[in-house]
């Protein structure tokens, strides 16, 4: 029996499984935090019950938030198969954009 080089290492069955279910669960973290900043911020535009857009920056905030930890979750299992740092990176972009007070809505074209 041959050694594998590190190609067909790579390559064997289950390979890339870790760096797969890692990458998945920070960019869930990162798309559910996206989703709530942007439910919140715009789950109430419309006025709500009796004028108040409370309730509807809540269920805008825990819908939006949901919705962005499964597709979070979707496309850091797709793209950490092969390529966990580029995960790496636009979470941690995510993230410093968020503390640095940088990060835009791009649908209102303004800074959040």
């Amino acid at each position: 029996m041959r050694d594998l080089n590190l190609m067909e290492v790579n390559a064997v069955s289950g390979a890339g499984l870790w760096e797969s279910i890692t990458s998945s669960i920070l960019l869930a973290s990162a798309g559910g935090a996206a989703g709530a900043i942007i439910g919140g911020m715009h789950g109430g535009d419309g006025g709500g019950i009796i004028g108040i857009g409370a309730i509807g920056q809540l269920v805008g905030m825990l819908g939006a938030g949901a919705i962005g930890t499964v597709a979070g979750a979707v496309a850091g299992a797709i793209m950490g198969w092969n390529d966990s740092a580029s995960v790496n990176s636009l979470t941690n972009q995510f993230f410093t954009n968020v503390f640095n007070g940088t990060f835009q809505d791009n649908a209102a074209g303004r800074l959040i």
